[in-house]
C-alpha cells in the first residue's frame, strides 16, 4: 500500500509499506483525508527536538471503517462507519493519568509523531480510539481533531453560556474555537494579524475580530465587554506578543489559557492572581465526543476552515503550501484515498482563503 513517508527534513515522499496487520481489538480503517498543522510542520522541517527520521505523520484523520476486530469489541462501529481517530495515547495508569489529567502524562504519545500516523491508505486502530461522526464526509471528520483540541481548551477555560471569550490567534485551533463557543452559547471575539483569516472567523461566527496589526486588542475587548473584561482569553497562535496581551484582557476571576506552541513566556503580575483571582492554565490534545458533537452541528461550517486539497501523490506541495504560506492558507487537506469521491463533502466547495471566507 502506499504511504507518504517523511525521510528527512523537508523532503516527504509517497513509499511503499506492508499494509497494518490488526492486533486484537484494532480495527482496519481506508484513510481518507489527513489534514495538516503547525505540528506536521515542525516536524517536517526538523525543528520538533526528539523526533527523528524517518517517520509517518499526520494525526488529524478522517477515515472509513473496512473491517471489525475478529474477537467482538468494538460495538460502537460498522463497517463503513465515517470515523475520527484520536491520536492521543496517554500510558491510562500514571498518577497524572489516573487524576485524570492525561495529557500531562510523561509517557504520553501520538499517532503521526511516535507512532506511524494517518498519510497512508490502510491503518489499524484500537476501537477505542475511533469516534463515529454521522452525516459528514471524512474530509470533515479529519477537522474533528483540531477541533477536539479547541474544544479542550474552551472546557479549560471554564466558560459557560453567557461568558465572553477572546481568541487569539484565527489558525484552526482559533477557528475551532469559534465553532465550539458557538455551540456552546459563548460570545467570542477574535485577534490576528491576517485580514483573511478573520474574516473566515466573522462568517463562522465570530462576534467581535480586532486586526491587531493595526490596532491593540484592549480597547475593542473593554468596549465588547462593558469595561469588566473577558471572562477567558484562549492564546492560539504562539505569538509571544498574544501571550502579553491575554493577561491583560481577562477582568476578575477570569482565566488565561494557553493553548497556542511557542517558545515565550507568560509573565503574570502577582497582585492579579492574588487580589483579582485571575488564573493560568495551558491546554493540550483534544475531548472527542465534544468535537465530534460540534462538527455534527456544524459540518457546512466546519468545511469552510479547509483553503487547499492536496491528492497523497503531491503530498510534499501539501506540506510545502502549508509552511510557505501562512497569510494564504487555513486548513490544507491531504486526501489519501484513491477514490476521489470518498474524501468529497456534500456541501459546496469553498473559495481560496485570499478571496475572501472560505
Amino acid at each position: 500500500m502506499r504511504a507518504a513517508v517523511t525521510l528527512d527534513r523537508c523532503r516527504v515522499e509517497v513509499c511503499d509499506v506492508p499494509p497494518p496487520d490488526p492486533a486484537p481489538g484494532e480495527v482496519l480503517v481506508r484513510v481518507g483525508a489527513v489534514g495538516l498543522c503547525g505540528t506536521d510542520l515542525h516536524m517536517w522541517a526538523g525543528e520538533r527536538a526528539g523526533v527523528g527520521f524517518p517517520l509517518r505523520q499526520g494525526h488529524e484523520i478522517g477515515a472509513v471503517v473496512t473491517e471489525l476486530p475478529a474477537d467482538g469489541s468494538a460495538t460502537h462501529l460498522a463497517v463503513g462507519d465515517v470515523v475520527a481517530v484520536d491520536p492521543s495515547v496517554p500510558c491510562g495508569s500514571c498518577r497524572v493519568c489516573r487524576r485524570g489529567e492525561w495529557p500531562s502524562c510523561a509517557a504520553f504519545t501520538a499517532y503521526g509523531v511516535a507512532r506511524p500516523g494517518g498519510l497512508t491508505e490502510l491503518m489499524a486502530v484500537p476501537g477505542d480510539y475511533l469516534h463515529r461522526v454521522p452525516g459528514v464526509a471524512p474530509d470533515v471528520a479529519a477537522l474533528v481533531e483540531p477541533v477536539s483540541v479547541a474544544a479542550m481548551a474552551l472546557h479549560r477555560s471554564g466558560a459557560r453560556a453567557g461568558d465572553r471569550v477572546v481568541v487569539l490567534g484565527a489558525g484552526p485551533i482559533g477557528m475551532g474555537l469559534v465553532l465550539c463557543a458557538r455551540v456552546h452559547g459563548v460570545g467570542v471575539l477574535v485577534t490576528d494579524v491576517l485580514p483573511g483569516r478573520l474574516e473566515l472567523a466573522r462568517a463562522l461566527g465570530a462576534d467581535v475580530v480586532v486586526d491587531v496589526s493595526t490596532a491593540a486588542p484592549a480597547g475593542a475587548v473593554q468596549e465588547w465587554t462593558g469595561g469588566a473584561g473577558a471572562d477567558a482569553a484562549i492564546e492560539a497562535s504562539g505569538s509571544p506578543r498574544a501571550l502579553d496581551d491575554a493577561v491583560g484582557l481577562v477582568g476578575r476571576g477570569g482565566t488565561v489559557v494557553v493553548v497556542g506552541l511557542g517558545d515565550g513566556e507568560l509573565r503574570v503580575p502577582v497582585p492579579r492572581l492574588l487580589f483579582e483571582g485571575v488564573r493560568v492554565t495551558g491546554s493540550r490534545a483534544g475531548l472527542f465526543p465534544q468535537a465530534v458533537d460540534v462538527v455534527s452541528r456544524l459540518p457546512a461550517e466546519t468545511a469552510r476552515m479547509i483553503s487547499h486539497r492536496f491528492p497523497l501523490t503531491d503530498v510534499a506541495a501539501a506540506f510545502a503550501q502549508a509552511h510557505d504560506d501562512p497569510a494564504g492558507t487555513a486548513k490544507v487537506l491531504v486526501e489519501v484515498s484513491p477514490a476521489g469521491t470518498l474524501c468529497r463533502p456534500a456541501h459546496p466547495e469553498p473559495g481560496p482563503l485570499e478571496e475572501g471566507p472560505s
